[in-house]
């Protein structure tokens, strides 16, 4: 740079400089490099020597633009060295910004560069920076950065710790405490209760990588030892079960982000894995406790998914996908990854595999990669309570049933993100199918942004139909956020027993988040749905919509919704074909048989409310808004319309999943007949269904109730699903039980409590427990009537099963 031209720049930078020594004072170096370091023994240093090889620092590259403006950049400090690690200068006038945190970053990075290829005198000038940075603790006044901020949290430190290969030893243990300090490194040093009300997935998933290169790569092998073990503890402290809306575990399995069961946002487990993997087979291992919770967690989400023998096309519901429709519902986890976890679980416990992974691995893919690992047969049934769902898995199928809570949003609203998303889980019941979103009946074209596509009409839920796209969107716009919870109810979830399970929800819509984003609508219904032997009965009551919005507005119980394409077969009513542009609307005097387009069949018995079956164009707003582009998609669906502001209305229908038309028609047979399902109780506060092939009745208690004939459940004293089995032959009852009401109580925001339930579940007859004695808390008692009272607590949703004998 000529002179001229420098000094026009420093004259334009004038009043953004100032002598860096104001801030000399504010911060002393961590306290973790102050700390007497333990010894280290042979074996950890020969562990941290093959870190050292094995995940070797590249030197750092630049191009020859960054290098000139780094140089430059260096001029414009006007650098003074006062001794042999102190260096005076000019800086940043008041605190740093983020912009100029990114510069000074790049500056370091093509400094370093420029000092390898060079040596010399950029040299000494890259090692004059560095001391003036150190000298006057200017990394560490960087602001602290939001875990969420994806580009800075990952750039600016990686760009400052690719000087690392250029530094000598004194310049590295200073550079990574710099940057330590500036990603709040002292976490990692806290005990395993204080980590766990600070566990942050985006930490996990942007900071950890840089913490091991601060920890491996220090010089100083005493405080590299001290760093990796707190590495490792944190690992394995983040692994805790956190505490109500908190990230991330869950008891039940479920991975939290956004105060709520967020899949989208498990893409943390992949680097939690992967530096999990890291440490295997060092004595910095993970605990086994951690491995065993971080197994869980990464089953739990392929358990809501599609099998596929690859990475490709394995999803889960819609219901679950944030603010992300049919976008964001693949699994964030590879194979790669998984046999990663499989080796971390072998190595805890002295083995090549852990071979209980391992067959959950061949399940999941379709493989016998792992031959000693026993094999497993995945399908069944499986509750998630901190995500208020259930999950179906037969064959090649999926089923996933979710509804909101006052805890546990159905639907993330964004800037111009799912503007239409408030229906994603009301109520939901999604048949999936392998092969991914086509097969399902989802838009797969993700240029239109699923522009198409009915938002009133996810699968199997009740809604408040919009003619009017701009009416569905939070605050009639683009713009406004939207969390859609309940207004006051918490009983949604399931119960998992065997080879199947009953899902149960009583919703009321909330339409406010901070301020009122809708035109109330007052939505509320009950509704269960029993799923066993391939087959799901649901059931619906008390649905009830009211208020101020206009008469074109109907609620809805919404079948199916299926976008037509090579993956999908004809729509099939009665066994006649429907044809594009066809409307059938079928009255409640007449018992209807469906098989959609993506095989999944539906039995509605006569008496329902009118019936709906469309195969037609539609065109529709893209998830994006009503400013994007609208799309067109051919669409098969069907819904039961219970009216505009109905009071009290009720449905019920069967879904086969993988039927052929032939098949249907005989399961609708057999249900006529009544030799499947029985609805033994149809009450606004009460489903009771029994299937006869194996005499299990499914209870749904939406509050307490007594004075039932129906099985050997007599009466419950709260909410409750219960499944009951009674074996006439041998006098035996088998009960499955749970209270999918996590009775939050409320601390402070996003911070709450979950409390038992009682339980008091009155039996017909005398019993005595045979199976189930160490359910904690159970006992069992005869009433004045001459029953059986089983009494227990139960917590978090979780089930209890209890076999007794007369």
């Amino acid at each position: 740079m000529r002179l001229k031209d420098f000094l026009r720049v420093l004259i334009f930078c004038g009043e953004i400089l100032m002598p860096f020594t104001a801030f000399a004072d504010m911060h002393d170096y961590p306290a973790m490099q102050e700390q007497k370091p333990e010894k280290v023994s042979t074996v950890q240093k020969k562990e941290l020597s093959a870190f050292r090889k094995k995940y070797k620092l590249s030197i750092p590259e630049a191009n020859d633009r960054e290098i000139e403006n780094a140089k430059n950049q260096v001029q414009l400090y006007q650098l003074n060295r006062i001794d042999d690690t102190t260096v005076e200068g000019n800086a940043f006038n008041g605190k740093i910004t983020l912009q100029q945190a990114r510069d000074l970053a790049k500056t370091v990075r093509a400094m370093a560069a420029a000092a390898h290829i060079e040596g010399g005198k950029t040299k000494k000038d890259f090692n004059l920076l560095l001391d003036f940075l150190f000298s006057q603790n200017i990394i560490e006044n960087i602001p602290k950065f939001k875990y969420s901020n994806y580009n800075d949290v990952r750039k600016v430190p990686a760009d400052l710790l690719s000087a690392l290969p250029i530094c000598d030893d004194r310049r590295k243990i200073r550079l990574t405490a710099a940057v330590q300090n500036l990603l709040e490194g002292e976490q990692l040093h806290l005990s395993a209760e204080e980590i766990r009300e600070k566990i942050n997935s985006d930490y996990i998933f942007n900071v950890v990588p840089h913490l091991f290169i601060c920890a491996i790569h220090n010089p100083n092998d005493e405080l590299a030892v001290k760093e990796l073990s707190a590495f490792s503890h944190f690992l394995s402290a983040c692994t805790q079960y956190s505490p109500s809306g908190y990230d991330i575990l869950k008891p039940d399995g479920t991975g939290f982000h956004h105060n709520s069961h967020y899949n989208g946002y498990m893409y943390s487990y992949k680097t939690w894995v992967e530096y999990m993997g890291r440490l295997k087979g060092t004595s910095f291992r993970i605990e086994k406790e951690a491995y065993l919770r971080m197994r869980k967690a990464v089953v739990s989400e392929y358990l809501m998914a599609v099998r596929s023998d690859s990475d490709n096309h394995r999803i889960f519901g819609n219901s679950m996908a944030g603010r992300h429709p049919f976008t964001g519902i693949g699994v964030n986890f590879s194979r790669e990854l998984l046999e990663t976890l499989i080796e971390v679980g072998g190595d805890i416990d002295g083995i090549p595999h852990d071979l209980e992974l391992g067959s959950y691995y061949n399940y999941f893919y379709k493989t016998k990669k792992y031959k000693n690992a026993p094999e497993l047969n995945a399908d069944g049934y499986y509750q998630f309570n901190f995500s208020a769902a259930g999950v179906y898995r037969k064959d090649n199928w999926v089923a996933v049933m979710r509804c909101p809570t006052t805890n546990f949003w159905g639907g993330e609203l964004y800037n111009k993100q799912n503007r239409f998303g408030r229906y994603q889980s009301h109520g939901t019941l999604e048949v999936l199918y392998e092969g991914g979103l086509s097969p399902s009946g989802y838009p797969t074209d993700d240029r239109k942004k699923n522009g198409g596509w009915d938002w009133n009409m996810m699968p199997g839920s009740t809604t408040v139909h919009y003619p009017d796209w701009q009416e569905l969107m939070p605050g009639q716009n683009d713009a406004d956020r939207f969390d859609q919870k309940s207004s006051t109810t918490n009983f949604a979830g399931a119960l998992a027993w065997k080879n199947c399970g009953l899902f149960g929800a009583a919703f009321d819509q909330d339409d406010k988040w901070g301020k009122s984003r809708y035109e109330p609508t007052n939505l509320k219904f009950c509704k269960s749905v029993f799923a066993i032997d391939g087959m799901l009965f649901s059931m619906g009551t008390n649905i009830e919509a009211k208020g101020t919005y206009p008469d074109d507005y109907i609620t809805a119980t919404n079948l199916f919704q299926s976008v037509m394409s090579k993956d999908c077969k004809t729509l099939i009513v009665d066994g006649q074909k429907i044809e594009k542009g066809e409307e059938k609307i079928i009255g409640a005097e007449k018992s209807v048989w469906i098989v959609a387009p993506t095989t999944t069949g539906y039995y509605i018995p006569e008496g329902h409310d009118k019936l709906i079956i469309r195969h037609n164009e539609q065109e529709t707003p893209s998830s994006a808004g009503m400013a994007a582009e609208f799309g067109k998609e051919i669409v098969s669906k069907a819904y039961l319309e219970h009216g505009v502001k109905p009071e009290k209305s009720a449905y019920h229908f069967l879904t086969v999943p993988a039927v052929m038309p032939e098949q249907m028609k005989e399961i609708a047979g057999k249900q006529e007949a009544g030799a499947l399902f029985e609805v033994m109780t149809e009450q606004d506060s009460l489903h009771i269904v029994k299937y006869h092939p194996t005499s299990t009745t499914a209870y749904t208690f939406f509050a307490p109730a007594t004075g039932l004939t129906c099985g050997t459940v007599r009466a419950s004293a709260t909410e409750l699903l219960v499944m009951e089995q009674f074996d006439k032959n041998n006098n035996k009852l088998e009960l499955a039980i749970c209270n999918p009401n996590l009775r939050p109580e409320t601390i402070h925001k996003n911070y709450w409590h979950t409390k038992a339930t009682p339980m008091a579940v009155e039996l017909q007859g005398k019993w005595k427990v045979t199976a189930g004695k160490d359910v904690p808390g159970l006992t069992i008692e005869q009433n004045n009537a001459g029953n059986t009272v089983l009494k227990a607590k139960l917590t978090e949703g979780n089930p209890i099963y209890v076999t007794l004998e007369k």
